[in-house]
């Protein structure tokens, strides 16, 4: 026999609350206080409540048609101690375009928080967020891999940008960027190039949980040894004042190798090569890992607008689902960067196919 459907309505009234209520806690979201959404969400598996897939889907069609109400505020956090080098990061500029757009088509908002302001301090920044009814909270890249934070996240809802702020261990949103290597050395062998290296900072590999040159030891390991180029490893940032210093020493590199490309997270290495005599790219072919840093270049798009979108929509699952505070398993969610044709790179020959090959 069919039995009706439970409705949300009957749920409310048969634990004595407003339907809205009732949505609310079976929503798991903390707007209910604790013992009220236990008690509704107990009532309504006693009942046999399971929300109507049909009308689950009208509502999310009608919230396509129409600009959501507003919901809630989220902070967009920035701990770094000097400001003009955080809005001088193209990346994190984007990664918050991306965020605050798609916050606005789901009725949030997202403000930014200095958490590094003069004054501020870790008990103070939480009574503010608190204060203005915060309850979800954005951590943008930090200014230096390994980071730590004491702000105590208990009642937030947190996500972080990257792999930068290791304490607490929050869910994370990036690049793929092991995949971001592995696509630049496969485009690159595809336009016949096999003697590939590769010049990063230190900081920018540890950053990256050494997810950018994992890809480029598996490539090295591979290879045959008369095409083998070891990395380029530039030890501590990648800001002018430290990389310009290692100017000579990268052309002592390159001379002693000449690959006839090479994968760069390093912008002065183009200057450097041109300065030097070796064209780019009649002579040597240079691809970038991050195309928002090093326009024009061929290289990887690593679509920060869509990372920070993500970013959002995992914030705002975690925010509805009730989670808070600094999760037992966190989760990595990756995004594929894009190759695209620029104007430092050309065709060497025929693809190497080989190479192509092993690469998988």
């Amino acid at each position: 026999m069919n039995h009706p459907r439970v409705t949300l309505k009957q749920v409310a009234a048969a634990a004595g609350v407003h339907v809205s209520t009732a949505w609310r806690a079976l929503k798991n979201d903390t707007y209910v206080e604790p013992a009220k959404r236990a008690r509704i969400r107990a009532k309504a598996k006693e009942l046999g409540y399971a929300p109507d897939p049909m009308l689950t889907a009208l509502s999310h069609y009608r919230r396509k048609q129409h600009p959501p109400s507003y919901q809630s505020t989220f902070a967009w956090v920035n701990t770094f101690k000097n400001r003009k080098d955080y809005d001088e990061a193209l990346h994190i500029r984007a990664y918050l375009e991306g965020a605050r757009d798609f916050a606005a088509t789901m009725g949030f908002r997202l403000e930014e928080f200095w958490l590094a302001e003069p004054g501020m301090t870790a008990r103070r920044a939480r009574e503010v967020l608190t204060t203005r009814n915060i309850r979800g909270l954005v951590f943008a890249p930090q200014p230096d891999p390994n980071s730590k934070v004491t702000l105590d996240l208990e009642g937030f809802a947190c996500v972080s940008i990257g792999y930068s702020l290791t304490q607490p261990r929050l869910h994370v949103i990036s690049n793929h960027q092991h995949s971001t290597t592995l696509m630049s050395l496969r485009e690159l062998a595809a336009l016949g190039h096999e003697r590939i290296g590769m010049v990063s900072a230190t900081d920018t590999l540890r950053r990256t949980e050494h997810n950018f040159e994992s890809p480029y030891c598996f490539f090295q390991g591979i290879q045959d040894e008369a095409h083998r180029v070891p990395l380029f490893a530039i030890n501590g940032r990648d800001e002018p004042a430290n990389v310009n210093k290692h100017r000579e020493a990268f052309l002592e590199w390159f001379r002693r190798h000449r690959p006839t490309a090479i994968i760069s997270t390093v912008s002065e290495v183009r200057g450097w090569l041109d300065a030097a005599g070796f064209g780019v790219p009649s002579e040597v072919s240079v691809a970038t890992l991050s195309r928002i840093h090093d326009a024009g270049w061929t290289g990887i798009d690593q679509q920060e607008r869509q990372i920070g979108a993500r970013a959002v929509e995992l914030l705002i699952s975690l925010f509805q689902s009730g989670e808070r505070g600094a999760p037992g398993t966190p989760i990595r969610l990756l995004v594929e960067g894009r190759w695209i044709t620029g104007d430092s790179t050309r065709k060497l020959g025929p693809p190497a196919m080989e190479l192509l090959k092993r690469l998988g």
